[in-house]
Protein backbone atom coordinates (compact mmCIF):
# COMPACT_ATOMS: atom_id res chain seq x y z
CA UNK A 1 0.00 0.00 0.00
CA UNK A 2 1.13 3.53 -1.07
CA UNK A 3 2.06 5.91 1.86
CA UNK A 4 1.17 9.42 1.83
CA UNK A 5 4.18 11.42 0.30
CA UNK A 6 6.51 13.67 3.96
CA UNK A 7 5.72 16.46 2.39
CA UNK A 8 1.66 16.02 2.53
CA UNK A 9 1.57 14.53 5.75
CA UNK A 10 2.68 17.21 7.04
CA UNK A 11 0.60 19.33 4.95
CA UNK A 12 -2.42 17.55 6.33
CA UNK A 13 -1.42 17.60 10.02
CA UNK A 14 -0.88 21.13 9.77
CA UNK A 15 -4.29 22.36 8.68
CA UNK A 16 -5.82 19.69 11.24
CA UNK A 17 -4.22 21.38 13.76
CA UNK A 18 -5.28 25.15 12.84
CA UNK A 19 -8.98 23.67 12.47
CA UNK A 20 -9.31 21.55 15.47
CA UNK A 21 -6.16 22.18 17.52
CA UNK A 22 -2.96 19.64 18.54
CA UNK A 23 -3.64 15.69 17.70
CA UNK A 24 -3.73 14.27 21.48
CA UNK A 25 -1.51 11.06 22.07
CA UNK A 26 -2.15 9.78 25.62
CA UNK A 27 0.49 7.12 26.47
CA UNK A 28 -1.25 4.62 28.94
CA UNK A 29 0.45 1.90 31.03
CA UNK A 30 2.94 0.72 33.81
CA UNK A 31 6.60 1.45 35.04
CA UNK A 32 8.05 1.77 31.55
CA UNK A 33 5.43 4.09 30.23
CA UNK A 34 6.13 5.96 33.64
CA UNK A 35 9.63 5.77 33.16
CA UNK A 36 10.57 4.27 36.06
CA UNK A 37 14.38 4.42 37.04
CA UNK A 38 15.14 7.09 34.71
CA UNK A 39 16.77 10.60 35.72
CA UNK A 40 14.82 13.34 34.53
CA UNK A 41 11.71 11.11 33.37
CA UNK A 42 9.94 14.06 32.28
CA UNK A 43 12.60 14.36 29.73
CA UNK A 44 13.63 10.90 28.65
CA UNK A 45 10.78 8.52 29.37
CA UNK A 46 9.33 6.85 25.72
CA UNK A 47 6.45 9.31 25.40
CA UNK A 48 8.50 12.51 26.20
CA UNK A 49 11.23 11.36 23.56
CA UNK A 50 8.22 10.95 21.08
CA UNK A 51 6.72 14.27 22.13
CA UNK A 52 10.29 15.54 20.88
CA UNK A 53 10.61 13.33 17.81
CA UNK A 54 7.28 14.63 16.62
CA UNK A 55 8.08 18.27 17.46
CA UNK A 56 11.23 18.37 15.26
CA UNK A 57 9.23 16.47 12.16
CA UNK A 58 5.88 17.99 12.65
CA UNK A 59 5.91 21.02 14.59
CA UNK A 60 2.92 22.12 16.61
CA UNK A 61 0.78 19.24 15.33
CA UNK A 62 1.08 16.45 18.41
CA UNK A 63 0.76 16.51 22.23
CA UNK A 64 1.70 13.67 24.00
CA UNK A 65 0.92 13.34 27.54
CA UNK A 66 2.18 10.38 29.98
CA UNK A 67 -0.17 8.32 31.93
CA UNK A 68 1.91 5.65 33.17
CA UNK A 69 1.59 4.28 37.12
CA UNK A 70 3.87 2.00 37.88
CA UNK A 71 3.09 -1.63 38.55
CA UNK A 72 -0.25 -1.17 36.94
CA UNK A 73 -1.98 -4.21 35.36
CA UNK A 74 -4.83 -5.49 33.79
CA UNK A 75 -7.16 -7.51 36.13
CA UNK A 76 -9.29 -5.61 38.59
CA UNK A 77 -8.73 -8.04 41.56
CA UNK A 78 -5.24 -7.87 41.23
CA UNK A 79 -3.70 -6.44 44.25
CA UNK A 80 -0.02 -5.23 44.50
CA UNK A 81 0.35 -5.49 48.22
CA UNK A 82 -2.58 -3.62 50.07
CA UNK A 83 -3.50 -1.66 46.83
CA UNK A 84 -5.46 -2.41 43.98
CA UNK A 85 -3.10 -2.92 40.90
CA UNK A 86 -5.72 -2.70 38.47
CA UNK A 87 -4.92 0.21 35.72
CA UNK A 88 -8.58 1.01 35.13
CA UNK A 89 -8.81 1.78 39.23
CA UNK A 90 -5.86 4.76 38.91
CA UNK A 91 -6.28 8.21 38.74
CA UNK A 92 -4.38 8.54 35.67
CA UNK A 93 -6.74 6.68 33.67
CA UNK A 94 -9.40 8.65 34.89
CA UNK A 95 -7.24 11.63 33.21
CA UNK A 96 -6.50 10.17 30.26
CA UNK A 97 -10.47 9.45 29.02
CA UNK A 98 -11.28 12.82 30.64
CA UNK A 99 -8.45 14.42 28.03
CA UNK A 100 -10.09 12.99 25.02
CA UNK A 101 -7.13 12.07 23.33
CA UNK A 102 -7.01 10.74 19.58
CA UNK A 103 -4.73 8.45 19.97
CA UNK A 104 -4.10 5.81 22.86
CA UNK A 105 -0.55 3.75 23.52
CA UNK A 106 -0.90 0.79 25.85
CA UNK A 107 2.05 -1.12 27.12
CA UNK A 108 -0.48 -2.95 30.15
CA UNK A 109 -0.10 -6.91 31.12
CA UNK A 110 3.67 -7.28 31.99
CA UNK A 111 2.35 -7.10 35.73
CA UNK A 112 -0.18 -9.59 35.13
CA UNK A 113 2.66 -12.29 35.09
CA UNK A 114 1.47 -14.81 38.00
CA UNK A 115 -2.06 -13.92 37.84
CA UNK A 116 -2.69 -14.94 33.74
CA UNK A 117 -1.47 -18.68 34.28
CA UNK A 118 -4.80 -19.13 36.27
CA UNK A 119 -6.63 -18.36 32.88
CA UNK A 120 -5.63 -21.54 31.61
CA UNK A 121 -5.33 -24.15 34.99
CA UNK A 122 -8.72 -22.74 36.41
CA UNK A 123 -8.15 -20.38 38.81
CA UNK A 124 -10.01 -17.67 36.43
CA UNK A 125 -12.05 -17.96 33.51
CA UNK A 126 -10.50 -18.17 30.39
CA UNK A 127 -10.77 -14.88 28.49
CA UNK A 128 -11.25 -12.77 31.64
CA UNK A 129 -7.73 -10.81 30.74
CA UNK A 130 -9.09 -10.24 27.13
CA UNK A 131 -12.74 -9.04 28.66
CA UNK A 132 -11.17 -6.63 31.47
CA UNK A 133 -8.53 -5.36 28.51
CA UNK A 134 -11.60 -4.42 26.25
CA UNK A 135 -13.72 -3.05 29.06
CA UNK A 136 -10.73 -0.46 29.84
CA UNK A 137 -10.23 0.81 26.47
CA UNK A 138 -14.07 1.27 26.26
CA UNK A 139 -13.60 3.97 28.55
CA UNK A 140 -12.08 6.03 26.22
CA UNK A 141 -14.94 7.52 24.09
CA UNK A 142 -15.45 10.77 23.31
CA UNK A 143 -19.37 12.44 23.95
CA UNK A 144 -20.34 11.13 19.90
CA UNK A 145 -19.56 7.40 21.61
CA UNK A 146 -16.62 7.41 18.93
CA UNK A 147 -13.52 5.72 20.06
CA UNK A 148 -9.80 7.07 19.95
CA UNK A 149 -7.40 4.94 17.65
CA UNK A 150 -5.71 2.67 19.28
CA UNK A 151 -2.16 1.29 19.78
CA UNK A 152 -1.33 -1.93 21.59
CA UNK A 153 2.16 -3.80 21.95
CA UNK A 154 2.01 -6.53 20.04
CA UNK A 155 4.89 -8.51 22.74
CA UNK A 156 5.73 -7.52 25.75
CA UNK A 157 8.87 -6.08 26.17
CA UNK A 158 11.84 -8.91 26.68
CA UNK A 159 12.56 -10.30 29.84
CA UNK A 160 16.27 -10.79 30.55
CA UNK A 161 18.06 -13.11 32.55
CA UNK A 162 17.84 -12.12 36.51
CA UNK A 163 14.30 -10.76 35.75
CA UNK A 164 11.58 -12.98 37.69
CA UNK A 165 9.15 -14.08 35.04
CA UNK A 166 12.32 -14.53 32.21
CA UNK A 167 11.75 -18.26 30.94
CA UNK A 168 7.80 -17.93 31.69
CA UNK A 169 5.55 -19.33 29.50
CA UNK A 170 2.67 -16.46 30.64
CA UNK A 171 4.38 -13.47 29.17
CA UNK A 172 3.99 -15.56 25.37
CA UNK A 173 0.91 -17.75 25.90
CA UNK A 174 -0.39 -13.90 26.19
CA UNK A 175 0.28 -12.71 22.85
CA UNK A 176 -2.51 -14.26 21.26
CA UNK A 177 -5.32 -12.69 23.39
CA UNK A 178 -3.34 -9.34 23.01
CA UNK A 179 -3.76 -10.03 19.59
CA UNK A 180 -7.67 -10.58 20.20
CA UNK A 181 -7.71 -7.61 21.92
CA UNK A 182 -6.48 -5.70 18.78
CA UNK A 183 -8.54 -7.10 16.68
CA UNK A 184 -11.34 -6.14 18.54
CA UNK A 185 -10.63 -2.89 18.80
CA UNK A 186 -9.48 -2.53 15.34
CA UNK A 187 -5.79 -1.47 16.77
CA UNK A 188 -3.09 -1.29 15.21
CA UNK A 189 -0.01 -3.61 16.86
CA UNK A 190 3.12 -2.01 17.90
CA UNK A 191 6.13 -5.05 17.74
CA UNK A 192 8.67 -3.34 20.22
CA UNK A 193 10.23 -6.30 21.50
CA UNK A 194 12.38 -7.23 18.37
CA UNK A 195 13.61 -3.66 18.15
CA UNK A 196 14.88 -3.83 21.57
CA UNK A 197 16.23 -7.17 21.26
CA UNK A 198 18.88 -6.00 19.01
CA UNK A 199 20.44 -4.24 21.94
CA UNK A 200 18.84 -5.97 24.76
CA UNK A 201 21.96 -6.80 26.73
CA UNK A 202 22.57 -3.00 27.16
CA UNK A 203 19.55 -2.20 27.69
CA UNK A 204 18.04 -3.86 30.56
CA UNK A 205 21.07 -3.87 32.63
CA UNK A 206 19.84 -2.33 35.47
CA UNK A 207 17.00 -4.44 36.91
CA UNK A 208 16.28 -6.59 33.88
CA UNK A 209 12.67 -5.61 33.21
CA UNK A 210 13.14 -1.64 32.68
CA UNK A 211 14.58 -0.24 29.58
CA UNK A 212 17.39 2.82 30.20
CA UNK A 213 16.95 6.12 28.06
CA UNK A 214 18.57 4.26 25.47
CA UNK A 215 15.59 1.77 25.52
CA UNK A 216 13.17 4.48 26.08
CA UNK A 217 14.61 6.46 22.60
CA UNK A 218 14.09 2.98 20.78
CA UNK A 219 10.49 2.56 21.77
CA UNK A 220 9.60 6.17 21.08
CA UNK A 221 11.65 6.16 17.78
CA UNK A 222 9.29 2.64 16.70
CA UNK A 223 6.14 3.93 18.08
CA UNK A 224 6.23 6.87 15.92
CA UNK A 225 7.06 4.73 12.59
CA UNK A 226 3.48 3.22 13.63
CA UNK A 227 2.05 6.78 13.92
CA UNK A 228 3.25 7.80 10.87
CA UNK A 229 2.04 4.44 8.90
CA UNK A 230 -1.26 5.05 10.23
CA UNK A 231 -1.53 8.52 9.33
CA UNK A 232 -0.44 7.46 6.03
CA UNK A 233 -2.87 5.04 5.42
CA UNK A 234 -1.13 1.88 6.03
CA UNK A 235 -3.31 -0.73 7.79
CA UNK A 236 -2.51 -3.79 9.33
CA UNK A 237 -1.59 -6.67 7.23
CA UNK A 238 -4.49 -9.16 5.62
CA UNK A 239 -4.56 -12.09 3.74
CA UNK A 240 -5.49 -10.31 0.06
CA UNK A 241 -8.65 -12.06 -0.81
CA UNK A 242 -8.01 -14.83 -3.45
CA UNK A 243 -10.19 -14.69 -7.06
CA UNK A 244 -12.56 -17.06 -7.36
CA UNK A 245 -14.08 -18.52 -10.12
CA UNK A 246 -17.59 -18.65 -10.62
CA UNK A 247 -18.84 -21.94 -10.54
CA UNK A 248 -16.01 -23.70 -10.09
CA UNK A 249 -15.62 -26.13 -7.24
CA UNK A 250 -12.22 -25.20 -5.68
CA UNK A 251 -10.07 -26.89 -2.78
CA UNK A 252 -7.63 -24.94 -0.44
CA UNK A 253 -4.06 -26.16 0.81
CA UNK A 254 -1.51 -25.00 2.68
CA UNK A 255 2.25 -25.94 1.50
CA UNK A 256 4.70 -24.92 4.02
CA UNK A 257 8.00 -25.99 4.70
CA UNK A 258 11.62 -25.08 3.49
CA UNK A 259 14.31 -25.20 0.89
CA UNK A 260 12.57 -28.88 -1.35
CA UNK A 261 8.98 -26.77 -0.66
CA UNK A 262 10.48 -23.57 -1.67
CA UNK A 263 12.56 -24.38 -4.81
CA UNK A 264 11.03 -23.70 -8.23
CA UNK A 265 11.25 -25.35 -11.28
CA UNK A 266 13.23 -22.95 -12.53
CA UNK A 267 15.91 -24.55 -10.48
CA UNK A 268 15.81 -28.02 -11.82
CA UNK A 269 15.86 -26.94 -15.35
CA UNK A 270 19.38 -27.86 -16.83
CA UNK A 271 20.06 -31.05 -18.30
CA UNK A 272 18.04 -32.23 -21.47
CA UNK A 273 15.50 -34.73 -19.40
CA UNK A 274 14.83 -32.36 -16.82
CA UNK A 275 13.84 -29.35 -19.54
CA UNK A 276 11.64 -32.11 -20.60
CA UNK A 277 9.88 -33.03 -17.65
CA UNK A 278 9.48 -29.25 -16.95
CA UNK A 279 8.17 -28.73 -20.40
CA UNK A 280 5.54 -31.56 -19.64
CA UNK A 281 4.73 -29.78 -16.37
CA UNK A 282 3.76 -26.95 -18.03
CA UNK A 283 1.93 -27.97 -20.47
CA UNK A 284 -0.41 -29.48 -17.92
CA UNK A 285 -0.49 -26.60 -15.53
CA UNK A 286 -2.18 -24.70 -18.48
CA UNK A 287 -5.11 -26.09 -18.61
CA UNK A 288 -5.85 -26.08 -15.29
CA UNK A 289 -7.00 -23.43 -12.80
CA UNK A 290 -4.11 -23.54 -10.15
CA UNK A 291 -4.19 -20.43 -7.68
CA UNK A 292 -1.03 -19.60 -6.08
CA UNK A 293 -0.63 -16.75 -2.57
CA UNK A 294 2.72 -16.05 -2.05
CA UNK A 295 3.35 -15.03 1.87
CA UNK A 296 6.76 -12.87 0.43
CA UNK A 297 4.52 -10.44 -1.14
CA UNK A 298 0.50 -11.31 0.18
CA UNK A 299 -0.42 -11.86 -3.58
CA UNK A 300 -2.34 -14.08 -5.73
CA UNK A 301 -1.50 -15.57 -9.27
CA UNK A 302 -2.48 -18.07 -11.50
CA UNK A 303 0.11 -20.44 -12.62
CA UNK A 304 0.93 -20.38 -15.90
CA UNK A 305 3.52 -22.25 -17.88
CA UNK A 306 5.74 -18.78 -18.11
CA UNK A 307 5.43 -17.95 -14.30
CA UNK A 308 5.34 -21.54 -12.63
CA UNK A 309 9.02 -21.88 -13.14
CA UNK A 310 9.68 -19.39 -10.14
CA UNK A 311 6.92 -20.95 -7.81
CA UNK A 312 7.49 -24.21 -5.73
CA UNK A 313 7.72 -27.52 -8.08
CA UNK A 314 7.33 -29.71 -5.79
CA UNK A 315 3.75 -27.81 -4.24
CA UNK A 316 2.94 -26.98 -8.38
CA UNK A 317 3.03 -30.51 -9.01
CA UNK A 318 0.92 -31.56 -6.36
CA UNK A 319 -1.00 -28.87 -6.91
CA UNK A 320 -1.20 -30.26 -10.82
CA UNK A 321 -1.80 -33.94 -9.83
CA UNK A 322 -4.88 -32.84 -7.36
CA UNK A 323 -6.62 -30.80 -10.19
CA UNK A 324 -6.40 -33.20 -12.82
CA UNK A 325 -7.73 -35.65 -10.54
CA UNK A 326 -10.79 -33.88 -8.41
CA UNK A 327 -11.54 -31.41 -11.80
CA UNK A 328 -11.53 -28.43 -9.47
CA UNK A 329 -9.33 -25.44 -9.25
CA UNK A 330 -6.84 -25.19 -6.44
CA UNK A 331 -5.55 -22.58 -4.22
CA UNK A 332 -2.48 -23.06 -3.23
CA UNK A 333 -1.64 -20.88 0.18
CA UNK A 334 2.31 -20.52 0.13
CA UNK A 335 4.60 -20.49 3.23
CA UNK A 336 8.15 -21.15 3.28
CA UNK A 337 12.05 -20.75 3.04
CA UNK A 338 15.17 -22.64 2.24
CA UNK A 339 16.52 -23.58 5.93
CA UNK A 340 14.23 -22.39 7.93
CA UNK A 341 13.77 -24.95 11.01
CA UNK A 342 10.49 -25.26 12.18
CA UNK A 343 10.65 -22.97 15.27
CA UNK A 344 10.50 -20.12 12.55
CA UNK A 345 6.62 -21.35 11.67
CA UNK A 346 5.62 -21.39 15.24
CA UNK A 347 3.90 -19.10 17.19
CA UNK A 348 5.68 -18.22 20.51
CA UNK A 349 2.31 -18.84 22.18
CA UNK A 350 2.42 -22.48 20.98
CA UNK A 351 6.19 -22.81 22.16
CA UNK A 352 4.68 -22.31 25.65
CA UNK A 353 2.08 -23.43 25.56
CA UNK A 354 0.60 -25.15 29.34
CA UNK A 355 -1.64 -28.28 29.93
CA UNK A 356 -4.32 -27.63 32.54
CA UNK A 357 -1.64 -27.48 35.16
CA UNK A 358 0.13 -25.25 34.15
CA UNK A 359 2.71 -27.40 32.92
CA UNK A 360 4.50 -26.92 29.37
CA UNK A 361 3.47 -28.94 26.66
CA UNK A 362 6.33 -28.75 24.84
CA UNK A 363 9.24 -27.99 27.11
CA UNK A 364 12.03 -28.05 25.04
CA UNK A 365 10.35 -25.41 22.43
CA UNK A 366 9.70 -23.28 25.50
CA UNK A 367 13.25 -22.90 26.15
CA UNK A 368 13.97 -22.04 22.89
CA UNK A 369 11.08 -19.09 22.84
CA UNK A 370 11.72 -18.11 26.28
CA UNK A 371 15.32 -17.46 25.21
CA UNK A 372 16.33 -13.68 24.98
CA UNK A 373 18.00 -14.16 22.39
CA UNK A 374 17.35 -14.86 18.38
CA UNK A 375 18.30 -17.91 16.80
CA UNK A 376 22.00 -16.78 16.19
CA UNK A 377 22.50 -16.60 20.11
CA UNK A 378 20.00 -18.89 21.03
CA UNK A 379 22.10 -21.44 23.14
CA UNK A 380 19.26 -23.77 23.47
CA UNK A 381 18.28 -24.42 19.59
CA UNK A 382 19.90 -27.83 18.88
CA UNK A 383 20.86 -27.30 15.22
CA UNK A 384 24.65 -25.38 15.50
CA UNK A 385 24.51 -24.79 11.66
CA UNK A 386 21.37 -22.63 11.88
CA UNK A 387 23.21 -20.86 14.79
CA UNK A 388 26.16 -20.93 12.80
CA UNK A 389 24.96 -19.34 9.06
CA UNK A 390 21.91 -17.01 10.99
CA UNK A 391 24.80 -14.34 11.18
CA UNK A 392 26.22 -14.42 7.59
CA UNK A 393 23.08 -14.69 5.88
CA UNK A 394 20.85 -12.10 8.02
CA UNK A 395 20.57 -9.19 6.00
CA UNK A 396 20.38 -11.24 2.90
CA UNK A 397 16.73 -11.28 1.86
CA UNK A 398 16.54 -14.09 -0.42
CA UNK A 399 18.87 -16.36 1.49
CA UNK A 400 18.03 -16.16 5.02
CA UNK A 401 15.82 -13.59 5.74
CA UNK A 402 13.25 -15.98 7.17
CA UNK A 403 14.90 -17.91 9.88
CA UNK A 404 14.48 -16.10 13.29
CA UNK A 405 11.83 -18.26 15.62
CA UNK A 406 8.62 -17.18 14.99
CA UNK A 407 8.96 -14.86 11.92
CA UNK A 408 7.54 -17.15 9.21
CA UNK A 409 4.52 -17.34 11.77
CA UNK A 410 4.54 -14.03 12.08
CA UNK A 411 4.51 -12.74 8.36
CA UNK A 412 2.88 -15.91 6.84
CA UNK A 413 1.20 -18.06 8.87
CA UNK A 414 -0.75 -15.63 11.18
CA UNK A 415 -2.37 -14.16 8.17
CA UNK A 416 -3.94 -17.73 7.46
CA UNK A 417 -5.19 -18.53 10.81
CA UNK A 418 -9.30 -17.95 9.72
CA UNK A 419 -8.62 -20.11 6.26
CA UNK A 420 -10.41 -23.70 5.86
CA UNK A 421 -8.11 -25.46 4.21
CA UNK A 422 -8.91 -28.52 2.68
CA UNK A 423 -4.95 -29.62 3.81
CA UNK A 424 -2.27 -29.04 4.92
CA UNK A 425 1.16 -30.17 2.83
CA UNK A 426 4.40 -29.85 5.36
CA UNK A 427 7.61 -30.74 4.01
CA UNK A 428 10.49 -30.05 6.05
CA UNK A 429 13.16 -31.09 9.11
CA UNK A 430 16.60 -31.54 7.32
CA UNK A 431 17.27 -28.52 9.80
CA UNK A 432 15.76 -30.10 13.07
CA UNK A 433 16.71 -33.60 12.20
CA UNK A 434 20.94 -33.28 13.12
CA UNK A 435 22.59 -30.87 15.15
CA UNK A 436 25.34 -29.79 12.38
CA UNK A 437 25.48 -30.84 8.84
CA UNK A 438 27.12 -34.41 7.51
CA UNK A 439 28.63 -35.95 9.33
CA UNK A 440 26.65 -35.31 12.96
CA UNK A 441 24.53 -36.68 14.98
CA UNK A 442 20.84 -36.64 15.17
CA UNK A 443 19.30 -33.93 17.90
CA UNK A 444 17.68 -35.17 21.09
CA UNK A 445 14.68 -37.25 19.89
CA UNK A 446 12.23 -35.41 22.65
CA UNK A 447 13.29 -32.11 20.90
CA UNK A 448 12.49 -33.96 17.39
CA UNK A 449 9.03 -34.60 18.45
CA UNK A 450 8.10 -31.71 20.20
CA UNK A 451 9.01 -29.94 16.99
CA UNK A 452 6.44 -32.11 14.91
CA UNK A 453 3.83 -31.76 17.41
CA UNK A 454 4.11 -28.30 17.46
CA UNK A 455 4.19 -27.84 13.65
CA UNK A 456 0.89 -29.89 13.32
CA UNK A 457 -1.06 -28.39 16.45
CA UNK A 458 0.07 -24.84 15.05
CA UNK A 459 -0.98 -25.37 11.49
CA UNK A 460 -4.17 -27.26 11.97
CA UNK A 461 -4.97 -24.27 14.23
CA UNK A 462 -7.66 -25.80 16.17
CA UNK A 463 -9.67 -27.46 13.42
CA UNK A 464 -8.65 -31.36 12.62
CA UNK A 465 -7.47 -30.50 9.17
CA UNK A 466 -6.01 -33.54 7.53
CA UNK A 467 -2.18 -32.98 7.26
CA UNK A 468 0.20 -34.49 4.97
CA UNK A 469 4.00 -34.97 6.39
CA UNK A 470 6.72 -35.64 3.55
CA UNK A 471 9.60 -37.83 5.25
CA UNK A 472 13.08 -36.92 4.53
CA UNK A 473 13.96 -39.07 1.77
CA UNK A 474 17.15 -40.62 1.04
CA UNK A 475 20.59 -38.89 1.92
CA UNK A 476 23.63 -39.57 3.19
CA UNK A 477 22.83 -38.09 7.07
CA UNK A 478 21.52 -39.42 9.87
CA UNK A 479 17.88 -39.06 9.37
CA UNK A 480 16.71 -42.65 10.82
CA UNK A 481 15.67 -41.61 14.15
CA UNK A 482 13.82 -38.44 12.57
CA UNK A 483 11.83 -40.62 10.08
CA UNK A 484 11.23 -42.90 12.81
CA UNK A 485 9.43 -39.82 15.02
CA UNK A 486 7.93 -38.58 12.37
CA UNK A 487 6.02 -41.57 11.94
CA UNK A 488 5.26 -41.70 15.53
CA UNK A 489 3.80 -38.25 15.38
CA UNK A 490 1.50 -38.70 12.43
CA UNK A 491 -0.06 -42.00 14.03
CA UNK A 492 0.01 -40.27 17.27
CA UNK A 493 -2.06 -37.21 15.68
CA UNK A 494 -4.07 -38.98 12.66
CA UNK A 495 -1.70 -37.03 10.07
CA UNK A 496 -0.66 -38.83 6.96
CA UNK A 497 3.42 -39.93 6.61
CA UNK A 498 4.56 -40.09 3.12
CA UNK A 499 7.64 -42.64 3.27
CA UNK A 500 9.90 -41.22 0.76
CA UNK A 501 12.49 -43.23 1.87
CA UNK A 502 10.99 -46.41 1.42
CA UNK A 503 9.85 -45.42 -1.84
CA UNK A 504 13.39 -45.04 -2.38
CA UNK A 505 13.24 -41.14 -3.68
CA UNK A 506 16.15 -38.61 -2.94
CA UNK A 507 19.70 -38.45 -3.61
CA UNK A 508 22.70 -39.68 -1.50
CA UNK A 509 25.12 -37.01 -2.51
CA UNK A 510 22.07 -33.97 -2.91
CA UNK A 511 19.85 -32.63 0.06
CA UNK A 512 17.54 -31.27 -3.08
CA UNK A 513 16.40 -34.41 -5.43
CA UNK A 514 15.67 -32.88 -8.55
CA UNK A 515 12.73 -35.05 -9.74
CA UNK A 516 9.68 -33.29 -7.85
CA UNK A 517 7.15 -34.86 -9.87
CA UNK A 518 7.89 -38.49 -7.74
CA UNK A 519 7.34 -36.65 -4.42
CA UNK A 520 4.33 -34.92 -5.85
CA UNK A 521 2.93 -38.33 -7.31
CA UNK A 522 3.26 -39.73 -3.47
CA UNK A 523 1.45 -36.57 -2.47
CA UNK A 524 -1.34 -36.60 -4.40
CA UNK A 525 -1.82 -40.40 -3.47
CA UNK A 526 -1.84 -39.42 0.03
CA UNK A 527 -4.24 -36.07 -0.29
CA UNK A 528 -6.88 -38.97 -2.81
CA UNK A 529 -7.53 -40.75 1.14
CA UNK A 530 -8.35 -37.63 2.80
CA UNK A 531 -10.89 -36.06 0.46
CA UNK A 532 -13.92 -34.33 2.23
Amino acid sequence: MKKMKPILLVAVLIAVTTAFGKIKIACIGDSITFGHGLGNREATSYPAQLQKMLDAKYPGAYEVRNFGNSGRGIYLDSMRGNQKRGFRWMKEHRAAVEWKPDLVICNLGINDNGEYIKEYTGGRKRGQFVEEYLALLGDYKNEAGEAPKFFIWKKLSPLTEGQKFYRSSEPFLMQSDLEEVAKRVGATQIDIAEPLREKMDAIFVRDFIHPNVEGARIIAETTLRYIEAEEAGAKTPTLAPRPELKGRESESWLIAGQSNMQKGWGEFNLSMEEKTRVKNEADRIEKLDIFFWDFNNNSWKKLTKENMLAKSAFGTSFAIRRAEATGKAIYLYYVAAGGAPTEAFLSEAIMCKVDQNGNQVYPVLAKIATNRHRLDMNKDFPCAWVAREYPRRFRNMDEGHWWPVSIMYDNGISLLKEVDFDGILWYQGESNATTCVHPDKPTPRDYQKETLLAIVDELRSGKNTPFIMMGLPIMNRPWEQYREVQKEVCAETGAIYVDTFGAGLGDERDVHPRDKTAFADMAAKAAAQIAR
